[in-house]
């Protein structure tokens, strides 16, 4: 009996360990969680590729790039073959340095002029219960079944969401006793046929035998979370992202998300006037702005005046014999026009046309009545962000601070390749996604069940492969 005993807490002790043991090495040969991140610009295509850390933060082990003007045009595919072929491109230069990609989660940046903006609120009376998913379901349809669209999609984020327990603001109210739960969300709502195109684009480069496992995010969110700092959530800043086609306002204030635009013009329209005043392709008149920027002289001398910028035209009198008369010689310019033009006729195009847009900018602002709420200043974002004296001109125009974004601040150890403005969409799109990722799997989304169902698929490379490849390639095409 005492032999059978001592067996018995023997085996018992071996599966103990044995249990132990195999839970161990499952975690050492784990993969970590990879997330690819896409952003579709009208400029180009940006891909990173991201890796969990051991310390729950995540780094970025590739990236890529490709041309779109051909193939986007504000958020809209206009041509799906040349969007797929910038895809492949932009993912195929992205893991490159990547032994093996077994992302869990696609996340898809979405920007549109077309979009449309609600905050809405819902309200669920308790009996001190404790609060469950159930419950957090139940009143986020109130609030959501306020503005559904049949032929719209539903955009909303872990930053889109204020929770309210009997008027308390709190973070989290899962597990929370309470007479009253309420939710405030920022929805976004986007044409179908933009989201279902580009999910089309994207499913096209996977392997047939996966499911796509997508996360869409509208990009001013994104571009916030890759370029604001926490102490610039909590004060309230004003982020501008100036892309080629489209130019997003993004306020944050105590954390929230307080107001988001998109309007329809960008970089292009600078580019537009200065092609049709010169007679010169867009390519040189694209350059031309790289190059010249906008004059900082220009800047100063409406400044120095105190003449109101937007509003009068610059005289002559006001112009240094040195801008007005330095010649600038074109290339690609027509038969029969001017091949050499001083420098202030260009730039005056230029100038007139970024005022014209961030002055636009502004009276939103103002009209909204947020200008009160930019304790921060502006950040700037995208490839507009780049040209020379953008910054000095918007800090001018609205009177307040201005700092180009850079991802570093909001994403830790990013390369330097890629830590400038026109990586902060991505960057944020990216830390969006496993924001989201993270949160499905603690069960605090719940706005989607089906994704539920979807993370349990174990994607062991979901990109298309050559024929006779191994099931673990990464092969794109």
């Amino acid at each position: 009996m005492l032999q059978q005993t001592i067996n018995l807490y023997t085996t018992q002790t071996l599966k103990i360990q044995l249990t132990f043991l195999t839970g161990r090495c499952k975690a050492l040969f784990k993969k970590p969680t990879q997330i690819i991140a896409i952003d579709f610009g009208s400029n180009n295509i940006r891909v990173l590729l991201g890796e969990q850390t051991k310390d729950g933060n995540f780094s970025i082990i590739g990236h890529g790039t490709a041309p779109s003007s051909s193939a986007i045009s504000k958020g809209l595919i206009q041509d799906m073959d040349s969007a797929r072929h910038a895809l492949r491109k932009a993912l195929t230069m992205a893991q490159q340095k990547t032994n093996s990609l077994s992302p869990k989660l696609i996340s898809i940046g979405i920007n549109t002029p077309r979009a449309e903006t609600y905050t809405k609120e819902a309200t669920l009376e308790l009996k001190n219960e404790e609060i469950t998913d159930e419950h957090l379901y139940k009143v986020f349809n109130i609030a959501q079944q306020q503005i559904s669209k049949s032929d719209k999609d539903l955009l909303t984020s872990l930053n889109s969401y204020e929770w309210y327990i009997d008027n308390f603001a709190v973070q989290q109210p899962l597990g929370m006793r309470a007479e009253q739960l309420k939710i405030r969300v920022h929805f976004t709502i986007i044409p179908k046929v933009i989201t279902e195109n580009l999910k089309s684009c994207v499913e096209s480069e996977l392997h047939p035998s996966f499911s796509v496992i997508d996360h869409f995010v509208y990009n001013p969110i994104a571009t916030a979370l890759g370029a604001l700092t926490p102490e610039e959530m909590e004060l309230g800043t004003l982020l501008i992202d100036i892309g080629k086609s489209t130019i997003n306002l993004i306020m944050f204030s105590e954390h929230k998300l307080i107001y988001t635009a998109t309007f329809d013009f960008g970089t292009i329209f600078m580019s537009r006037d200065v092609s049709a005043v010169f007679k010169i392709n867009f390519e040189e008149a694209h350059k031309l702005i790289c190059d010249y920027g906008i004059s900082e002289e220009l800047i100063n001398k409406y400044i120095k005046s105190n003449l109101p910028i937007g509003n009068t035209p610059l005289s002559p009198s006001l112009i240094s014999n040195e801008l007005r008369t330095k010649p600038i010689s074109l290339q690609t310019v027509l038969d029969g026009f001017n091949k050499n033009i001083p420098k202030i006729e260009l730039e005056g195009v230029i100038f007139a046309r970024a005022q014209e847009m961030i002055t636009t900018l502004k009276k939103e602002i103002e009209k909204k009545d947020l200008t009160q709420s930019l304790l921060r200043g502006i950040v700037l974002a995208g490839g507009g962000a780049n040209l020379q004296n953008m910054n000095i001109l918007i800090e001018k125009i609205f009177n307040a601070p201005v700092r180009i974004a850079k991802p570093q601040y909001a994403i830790p150890n990013i390369p330097q390749s890629v830590n400038n403005p026109e990586f902060a969409t991505v960057a944020g799109i990216l830390r969006h996604g496993f924001s989201h990722y993270n949160a499905i799997q603690k069960g605090q989304i719940f706005q989607n069940k089906k994704i539920f169902n979807q993370l349990l698929v174990s994607l062991i490379s979901p990109f298309k492969k050559q024929k006779g490849a191994k099931p673990t390639s990464t092969k794109l095409i």
